[in-house]
């Protein structure tokens, strides 16, 4: 039996069951400290300095590693056992974040120490996260994608948000350094769930691929030589996959305007809840969280609109919706107004991004699945530090501009790539007849 005929039948045979719980409970462990560090961190940054410039640039930071190794990571995780590579970066994440943590404790801690776990934490992120979307249909049948997909975005913004960054707020009103420990402990948790999920095989090289590599070891290079080159064969196949799918290129436009205006927004967040709406630096997670409450309503509601209305009107629908919740929050001087708004938010992106997932998934090959979603991102995303640090130009300004902005960028970005949209559906409705 082939690989991908052995994957489809331990699709088949576990569904939802107890394997895609533990690598749940895995993946979203590495949220609820991603929720802590993206909430603690900018309130640290917040409390060194009140630069919007320079509180921004932590965000900008947040996303160049997707630029500069997004490509390289979706290679990397096509090559090797995902499960095992996801506990690695995750030990290598609590690291970080443990450093951080004794620096705040001692009084060392600066924004460029800020910056520098940022970058790191993220770096290892474009490993983790690609590994994880990758490694989805290997544990859930085709036609369980859009329940698991609703799932994994579910638990994700929910222990982002709801979980994740009320507590990092609270721990921050005690001590700096807490919240920042707690989510270190958070990503050793990950590492020490996934141990029970079962590891992956390697990916099989295509013929192609296989002779290249035959001749590069005939070569008589040295073996690091040869897998560089391998991975970089690899990274080419990503590329040329994208160039030749005008849907999927499509969608990369997409992904980069969106990454453009939910930075320009989100680069200054911080301040503006705490300059703008008057709501202190301990409650900022109490904020964000209501996010997550939408998200709650969007995860338990996607998978039953899916049956009922076109995946094409969710996925566009929810990010124009977003768009233009985020430009009327910007407007608000009412935090409860702010908060609401921030809630529909999240059950907006919630749906159109587990309707957007489980499109994707259904229309490119899971053995490329890593290197596609990584070049997708590492280009989709390329934008997001341009919009971190227009917002905080922007926010200079009046730090309500970049919510602004960002939303009505959100909303026209949407529109003009809808046809996409409806491209990628149709494929995957064909993939699916």
């Amino acid at each position: 039996m082939t690989e991908h005929a052995e994957a489809d039948a331990g699709r088949e045979r576990r569904g939802l069951g107890p394997v895609f719980r533990r690598f749940w409970g895995a993946y979203t462990a590495g949220n609820l400290a991603d929720g802590m560090m993206l909430t603690a961190l900018p309130l640290v940054a917040a409390l060194l300095t009140s630069d919007p410039l320079l509180v921004g640039g932590l965000t900008a930071v947040r996303f160049l590693p997707w630029l500069l190794f997004g490509v390289l990571s979706g290679a990397v995780v096509d090559r090797v056992d995902r499960v095992r590579a996801m506990r690695a970066v995750a030990l290598v994440r609590a690291s970080a974040m443990g450093l951080l943590a004794a620096l705040l404790a001692t009084g060392n801690a600066t924004i460029w120490a800020l910056y520098a776990v940022m970058f790191t934490v993220m770096v290892c992120e474009t490993v983790y996260d690609s590994a994880a979307r990758a490694h989805v249909p290997v544990i859930v049948a085709r036609d369980r994608l859009d329940v698991a997909n609703s799932r994994m975005e579910g638990g994700r913004v929910v222990t982002e948000d709801f979980a994740g960054a009320p507590v990092a707020g609270v721990l921050f009103g005690a001590a700096a350094a807490l919240p920042v420990a707690t989510g270190g402990l958070a990503y050793l948790l990950s590492a020490v769930v996934l141990i029970a999920v079962p590891a992956t095989a390697r990916r099989v090289p295509t013929a192609e691929e296989a002779e290249g590599q035959a001749e590069v070891q005939g070569e008589g290079r040295p073996p690091r030589r040869a897998v560089l080159r391998s991975v970089a064969a690899d990274t080419r196949v990503g590329f040329r996959y994208l160039a030749r799918n005008r849907v999927q290129a499509g969608l990369v436009g997409l992904t980069l305007g969106l990454g453009l205006g939910f930075q320009t927004a989100s680069s200054v967040l911080v301040l503006f809840v705490q300059q703008k709406l008057g709501v202190p630096p301990h409650l900022f997670g109490v904020f964000v969280a209501a996010s997550a409450v939408g998200a709650l309503a969007g995860a338990a509601v996607a998978a039953p609109l899916a049956r009922r209305i076109s995946k094409r009107v969710l996925i566009t629908g929810g990010f124009v919706l977003g768009g233009l919740f985020l430009a009327a929050m910007g407007a608000m001087a009412s935090p409860w107004a702010a908060a609401l708004l921030w809630g529909l938010l999240g059950a907006a992106n919630l749906t159109a991004n587990a309707m957007g997932y489980a499109v994707l998934h259904a229309i490119t090959p899971n053995g490329l699945f890593g290197r596609v979603e990584g070049v997708r991102k590492a280009l989709g995303w390329g934008l997001a530090p341009v919009g971190a640090l227009l917002g905080g130009v922007l926010g200079r300004i009046d730090l309500a501009i970049p919510v602004v902005v960002g939303g009505l960028i959100i909303t026209a970005v949407t529109v003009v790539f809808h046809r996409a949209i409806t491209g990628s559906v149709r494929l995957a409705e064909q993939q699916a007849d």
